[in-house]
């Protein structure tokens, strides 16, 4: 029975993993879509957003009598007008290379997603920032025999801002009219142009919808975890993107799929096996199947050369 209760402990704490890389990887999913070339900057705006979001923390609000869910609110929001901002800014400025070699992308977004961490780095002196102990008490319970699987109340909260984001994107995507004009433009962006949609426009909806959910996922990771750190954000990058590609890069709904893969995996390697290997074998096994199925785990996926 004790096994089972730290297996079922280990796959509810994957559900958390699983939301915050599915938050990047529809990010690029989004993107992807409107430009057919991949944001490596995305990582960074998650660093970026959890520096923010831990930072409002640092005024102390709750000592001036502001209620702590109400600085959770406030936080968050700063982390992801701040991740919001400054991804509107990395995608206009590369914008005029969208139609050169894809590597060019490529390149420029890697470029501003290191110039962003360094600068974290320089603004906070090679210091990470920390969290006070918040809403750390079981909260939920779920009785297994004579144990219990627990989750505190920041992980529900957590849990619901995520949930909630991803649920309202992929409900969008379905039926807004932005969900009917970005499926139009990442599928022939000229013939789009054409039938009169200004496809800028959407280009820059885009942009700023992904770096808000590429903020969210920095936002609620330093609070999950009680830190935000600005070295990693390339590795999250990284991973983030396999996700993508395992979903097929042509449907938000698939990134999900591919960040449960990727979440369970990490949860399991790092519950049974030496944790110190958990990114060697995660690199490895997502390379496999990216060479396995370079279609994604649906098979759907396909290259295009459209341009914004």
């Amino acid at each position: 029975m004790d096994q089972i209760l730290y297996l079922a402990q280990q796959l509810l704490n994957a559900f958390q993993i699983a939301l915050l890389y599915a938050l990047i990887a529809v990010a690029y999913v989004l993107f992807h879509g409107v430009a057919g070339r991949f944001n490596l900057a995305f990582g960074a705006l998650a660093g970026w957003a959890s520096y923010t979001t831990l930072a409002v923390f640092a005024w102390d609000l709750t000592l001036r009598g502001v209620p702590d869910l109400v600085v959770l609110g406030l936080a968050v929001a700063g982390g992801v007008a701040a991740s919001a901002a400054l991804g509107l800014t990395v995608a206009r400025s590369v914008r005029p290379i969208l139609s050169a070699p894809p590597l060019s992308v490529l390149v420029a977004t890697l470029g501003w997603g290191i110039a962003i961490e360094e600068a974290m780095r320089l603004a906070a002196g090679s210091r990470e920032l920390w969290l006070s102990p918040m809403l750390g008490e079981p909260v939920l319970a779920m009785r297994l025999g004579s144990g219990a699987v627990q989750a505190t109340g920041m992980q529900l909260l957590v849990w619901g801002a995520a949930a909630l984001a991803i649920a309202t994107v992929l409900v969008a995507m379905r039926r807004s009219a932005y969900g009917r004009l970005w499926r139009s433009v990442s599928q022939d962006p000229r013939m789009a142009a054409l039938l009169g949609v200004d496809v800028g426009r959407v280009y820059a909806m885009t942009a700023l919808i992904a770096a808000s959910l590429a903020g969210l996922s920095g936002a609620l990771n330093g609070l999950a975890y009680g830190n935000a750190t600005f070295h990693g954000g390339f590795v999250v990058a990284v991973k983030a993107l396999f996700v993508a590609i395992l979903g097929g890069l042509t449907s938000p709904a698939g990134a999900v799929v591919g960040a449960s893969v990727l979440a369970v995996l990490e949860s399991l390697w790092s519950a049974y096996f030496p944790g110190d290997y958990r990114d060697v074998v995660v690199f490895v096994v997502l390379a496999a199947l990216v060479v396995c199925r370079p279609g994604g785990l649906g098979g759907g996926a396909h290259a295009r050369e459209s341009r914004v």
